[in-house]
């Protein structure tokens, strides 16, 4: 899984303000785009087995990012929706005031299998 996987299907969600690893930002370091809006990440790691590297585990974690604490969540539960194509296990969601930007943040994490 990639970027190139993940991005068609999140595109849609938060007027298309949709970025992989850190939203736009201005010159000052600022977020460029008013909320609400989505970060996503992915992280990999590889199981082994004797003849070599055996499957992949992805972990895909998706941000929300909204005004309100229900906007931030109603973005990830349609996130969540959109990602079921890559069979997700282990969701994990957190929501929390994020410091940095004043707004609600609604986090998932999934595990996928490849």
């Amino acid at each position: 899984m990639t970027e190139a996987d993940v991005y068609p299907l999140l595109s849609s969600l938060a007027g298309g303000q949709v970025y992989p690893y850190v939203v736009k930002l201005n010159p000052q370091g600022k977020p460029a785009v008013e909320p609400p809006w989505i970060v996503f990440s992915l992280s990999s790691t590889f199981g082994d087995v004797l003849c070599g590297p055996a499957e992949e585990n992805v972990s895909l974690q998706i941000d929300a990012y909204a005004k309100t604490i229900n906007d931030a969540r109603a973005l990830r539960s349609q996130a969540l929706s959109l990602i079921t194509v890559f069979n997700p296990s282990q969701v994990n969601n957190q929501q929390f005031k994020d410091s940095e930007t004043g707004l609600w943040r609604a986090l998932l994490e999934v595990q996928v299998i490849n």
